[in-house]
Order: C-alpha cells, then structure tokens, then sequence
C-alpha cells in the first residue's frame, strides 16, 4: 500500500504523504494551515492599513472606477473602500486562526470527531476571505 499512495501522490504533485490511521488525522496540521492563511492575512492587513492612512494625506490612493461614487454624504470623497473591505477580511482569517489550536488541545486521545463541524466552518471560510483579500489586493495593485 505505501508504494501505491506514493505513486499516486507523486502524479498529483505532492511531495509527501500525510499518515493516517483512521479517520482522524493530527489536528496540528489544520494549524499550520491556518497559520499560513493568518499570515497572508496580518500582510495584507498592514498593507492596506499603510494605504489608508496615506490616502488620508493624500500621498496615496487606491483605483477609482468612472461609476464609483464617493460616500454618500459626500460624493467627492475618495474612502479607500477596497483597502477597508481588504482589513476587514484579514481580520477575520486572523481571528479564526485560534480555533485549530484549540481544537488541536481538546482531542482526545485523537478518537474523536467533535472537532468536525468547526472545521467544515473554519477551513473553508479561512480560504475563502483570503482568496477575497487577494483579488481586492490585485485590483488596488493595478495589476
């Protein structure tokens, strides 16, 4: 069996295989994972916290589309809508990266699958704001 799941995930192109026993597996790998995410996070967070506060002197600002209007009591202010919307993404991936930790601390013994629900909520929800703050982040690049 060790050689099959070698090949194989040599064709999908991972470098290693995670071992597993049984349907658990060790909950410090979520961790990592979210580490990783919370990272792109407190990045892109302190970019856009940069952006805005030099927006406000007026050294920097972010694209503004032709059909963008400005708030609504004032139509001519250019608020750095994207950047705002960007931190506050980041800090929500920041605020999930806790959970795996705690999780990881409560298993018992590693038999137990009460950790499930708060993974299908957590794991998705962590990829999918950062794949929101990099699109965000690629639109205020220009790129």
């Amino acid at each position: 069996m060790d050689r099959l799941e070698k090949r194989v995930a040599e064709k999908m192109g991972f470098d290693r295989i995670e071992p597993v026993t049984g349907q658990t597996y060790s909950r410090k790998t979520d961790i990592t994972v979210l580490n990783a995410l919370a990272q792109v996070a407190v990045s892109a967070h302190k970019m856009c916290n940069d952006i805005r506060i030099l927006s406000g002197f007026g050294e920097l600002s972010e694209p503004f589309e032709a059909e963008q209007v400005g708030s609504t009591a004032m139509p001519y202010k250019r608020n750095p809508i994207r950047c705002e919307r960007a931190t506050g993404l980041a800090r929500f991936v920041i605020s999930l990266a806790s959970s795996p930790m705690m999780t990881a601390a409560e298993q018992w013994l590693e038999r137990t699958l009460d950790d499930s629900a708060n993974r299908r909520l957590v794991l998705p929800e962590a990829f999918l704001a950062v794949d929101g703050i990099l699109k965000i982040l690629t639109n205020v690049a220009g790129a």
